[in-house]
């Protein structure tokens, strides 16, 4: 137990976990504490030290304190911020991706855009990118604000793999128009959003909407779909952005498009001419960085987290250790109906889950705290009484932690902000674990 001298009381031990409230629910000092939101660092807490090995092999936007999009450069982490408060949410982790039109801030005149019965002009007006230019769509007077495909043709000039899923995004600012309109020119689907209201259920092709609000009424909208199966350059990629209003004035302001293969937007990936990607984020602990801090026979963990699709049909790591393979591993994962895990696997094969819960939601910080020993698991989620395993053999031998992924498998790191990580290396009761997820 790690104890300290009480300022202005001589001789009066108290024990260091009274420094930090997370501290004081295990009452224990944890081996290690990552706390990327609060610090904005990948310093460890308790020792001080710089334990975690970052790469990205690209640079990369971030949401920054200010609540505009800022670029960093190879190998940065980046400390995402919430676009309308400036608090920090943590270290945000992807995977690689690409953003496959062209032109994303320029989108007047650009080649990969299409107009009809509409006009869209340069304007000078404050973005989230931190710039001062964006185009303003304007329906011509007597243009149908119906299902017609008047308006701004997003997927013009880019051709989509068959049956794929795609999510396309742009940052909208609503300059006399109150609804922001999208149609389908593939298969005819309207869909209307109130961006201050959210966005509404998906329907037809398209299966997630996100409407993330940013600064000075800017608003980040995407909507992921299926590709058809249509001839090729016709593949469902055609969606007309259109206003409710036909005056020849009032419209919105948009810029920053986005077209990507996934299932959930990303950062954006800014584009001046050709299509642009994105490296995955990496973050590793090694050697003695990891070994000073690691129990082999016993521990527990906790991870604040969001991710951005809990659903996702497979896990996804949030915290990991391991041998640098499948074969043996410790690991605490997101699970696909949304709930989360701690899995062990040694020689080869799981032979231990803890599952807990089904509702961690997409975007929305989960706190979760795992415990693992010999025959003896525990997860706790948000709060709720333990999930228990009865069944798990310890993994030997292992050498590193892996943050938000799994040693660097690129189908393996998802989008998410990570915002603590502090481990213990002892087994923490299951009472105790439910007392830090509170």
């Amino acid at each position: 137990m790690v104890s300290m001298v009480e300022p202005g009381y001589r001789g009066i031990v108290t024990p260091g976990w009274v420094r930090d409230p997370l501290w004081q629910r295990a009452q224990r000092v944890p081996s290690l504490d990552l706390r990327f939101a609060a610090n904005r660092s990948l310093r460890d807490a308790v020792t001080g030290q710089s334990l975690v090995t970052f790469t990205r092999a690209s640079n990369a936007t971030v949401v920054g304190p200010t609540g505009l999009i800022e670029t960093v450069a190879n190998d940065v982490p980046r400390f995402q911020h919430d676009p309308t408060t400036g608090a920090c949410l943590g270290l945000l982790v992807e995977e690689q991706r690409a953003n496959l039109k062209t032109y994303s801030d320029a989108i007047l005149g650009a080649n990969n855009y299409g107009i009809a019965n509409a006009t869209l002009t340069s304007v000078s007006i404050s973005t989230p990118l931190g710039g001062t230019t964006a185009s303003l769509l304007a329906l011509n007077v007597g243009a149908n604000t119906g299902n017609s495909i008047d308006g701004f043709n997003f997927g013009s000039g880019t051709t989509l793999a068959n049956t794929t899923v795609y999510t396309q995004s742009i940052f909208v600012r609503m300059s006399g128009a109150s609804v922001f309109r999208l149609r389908s020119n593939v298969t005819g689907e309207v869909f209307s959003i109130t961006p201050s209201s959210g966005a509404p259920a998906p329907s037809g092709t398209v299966t997630a909407w996100t409407v993330q609000p940013f600064r000075d009424d800017w608003f980040r909208i995407s909507w992921t779909f299926t590709s058809t199966t249509t001839a090729p350059g016709n593949r469902g990629d055609h969606w007309t952005i259109k206003s409710d209003v036909a005056d020849g004035v009032g419209g919105y302001h948009v810029t920053g498009a986005q077209l990507e293969a996934g299932a959930f937007p990303t950062s954006y990936i800014p584009t001046t001419g050709t299509s642009a990607t994105r490296s995955a984020d990496i973050a590793t602990i090694t050697g003695t960085a990891f070994s000073g801090w690691y129990n082999q026979g016993q521990g527990s963990a906790f991870v604040q987290a969001a991710v951005a699709q809990p659903a996702s049909g497979g896990n996804q790591f949030l915290f990991r250790v391991s041998d640098n393979s499948y074969n043996n591993q410790i690991a605490w994962n997101v699970q696909s109906a949304g709930g989360v895990s701690l899995a062990t696997a040694s020689g080869g094969a799981y032979d231990g889950v803890a599952t807990a819960g089904t509702g961690l939601s997409a975007n929305v910080t989960g706190q979760i705290a795992a415990a693992y020993a010999a025959n003896d698991l525990a997860t706790s989620l948000n709060g709720a009484a333990p999930a228990t395993d009865a069944t798990a053999t310890m993994p030997s031998a292992l050498t590193r932690a892996d943050i938000g992924s799994d040693h660097g498998a690129l189908n393996r790191v998802k989008a998410g902000t990570i915002s603590r990580i502090a481990y213990w290396p002892t087994r923490l009761s299951n009472a105790t674990l439910q007392a830090l997820t509170a």
